[in-house]
């Protein structure tokens, strides 16, 4: 599907649609935690919003219908964009689905300091990815703060334009996050930078990522890599010797 509204504006005729959408849909609260939330990962689908969103725990499902319709309502707005998926089902190990950005429009009501991100194809398997990644982590962490790729570059960014930060200093992660843990009294925060590695690496590039966190003010990598690769990553951070501080997963989890 090709994208719709894409500089924000919003659309020259409301939809004319029986019941409380007769003079057009209105924002309602729950959407704008919506566009906050597509803001913060940048590229999303339907069926991400929906489980985030729209999650049933009795029936173990979520409600289609209403999915349907408050993203049909924020396109009807011109609160975002949606556009065609390229990838097929078994490339992105989930169904195939088109894909939904916030519109500049949307952006501005999210409030989250972020621009609408580009649709970059070359990326978006990664980046679908990473939103599932993230997701799963949160239902295992349930008190848990994540700060998104997209929050963290835009945060570095803001220190290099600073002078707060060096161009050359460390790595920034796929996604951070701030684990509590301890007891009321003896209360810490245990940050987890989260890697998502979906293409091979060589032993140089993975060597130097390991380095890079070293300069890195985090207590953990969590670093998840395709099954056939699982083995042999975890040789690999056991003969640098980080095995305490780099943990590597298996992807899908």
């Amino acid at each position: 599907m090709g994208g719709q509204n894409g500089n924000g504006s919003k659309p020259r005729h409301k939809p004319r649609v029986k019941g409380s959408w007769s003079r057009g849909p209105e924002l309602q609260e729950r959407d704008v935690e919506i566009l906050r939330w597509i803001a913060r990962h940048g590229v999303v689908t339907p069926s991400l919003v929906a489980r985030r969103f729209f999650w049933r725990p009795e029936r173990e499902a979520y409600s289609e219908w209403a999915v349907r319709r408050r993203l049909g309502a924020l396109s009807r707005l011109g609160l975002i964009v949606r556009d065609y998926n390229p990838f097929s089902a078994r490339e992105l190990q989930a169904k195939r689905e088109e894909v939904i950005r916030v519109s500049r429009e949307g952006a501005r009501i999210a409030d989250v300091g972020l621009q609408p991100a580009p649709l970059v194809i070359s990326e978006l398997r990664h980046t679908l990815g990473l939103v599932r990644l993230c997701e799963s982590l949160l239902v295992n962490n349930p008190t848990a703060e994540l700060v998104t790729e997209r929050e963290i570059r835009a945060q570095r960014y803001r220190e290099l334009h600073n002078g707060d930060r060096e161009v050359s200093t460390g790595r920034a992660p796929d996604a951070l996050l701030r684990i509590p843990t301890g007891t009321s009294s003896g209360r810490r925060v245990a940050i987890i930078a989260v890697e998502l590695d979906l293409s091979r690496k060589d032993a140089r590039a993975m060597e130097r990522m390991i380095r890079d966190y070293d300069r890195e003010d985090v207590d953990r990598v969590w670093w998840f890599v395709a099954p056939d690769r699982l083995q042999r990553t975890r040789e690999f951070v056991k003969e640098m010797h980080h095995e305490s501080r780099v943990q590597v997963f298996k992807w899908p989890a």
